[in-house]
């Protein structure tokens, strides 16, 4: 994105890639949880290595939210501040709600990262 580009353009271009990662974060971070508490419920009890690696696969996880979280801020004030305005419309009204539930993942994949510490 350059900065000529107009906010709706912005907007528009990161919708595609935070819809893209927000899936994909989403499904990895679902198995993970899956796997957790499938090996907490394991006879005999978890496999240490496995709940190592459910727990260095969150963190990454949560990384990469965290980081997106701050890559998509700068765009996210832009929209915040035209509420109000008659540029601001239902498109950035989703943005930035989808924006917030990066919040919700981050902290789903963070309590995965406290639940995995063996």
């Amino acid at each position: 994105m350059s900065v000529s580009d107009s906010l709706s353009d912005q907007v528009g271009q990161a919708s595609n890639l935070v819809g893209l990662l927000l899936v994909l974060v989403t499904l990895f971070t679902s198995e993970q949880a899956r796997r957790l508490a499938e090996e907490r419920s394991r006879t005999g009890g978890p496999n240490r290595s496995t709940l190592q690696l459910t727990l260095w696969l969150s963190i990454g996880l949560a990384l990469v939210t965290i980081a997106s979280i701050a890559a998509l801020e700068p765009i996210v004030s832009s929209v915040l501040g035209t509420i109000g305005t008659n540029r601001f419309g239902p498109v950035f009204a989703v943005f930035v709600l989808v924006w917030a539930l990066l919040f919700a993942l981050g902290a789903w994949q963070i309590s995965l990262v406290f639940r995995s510490r063996s």
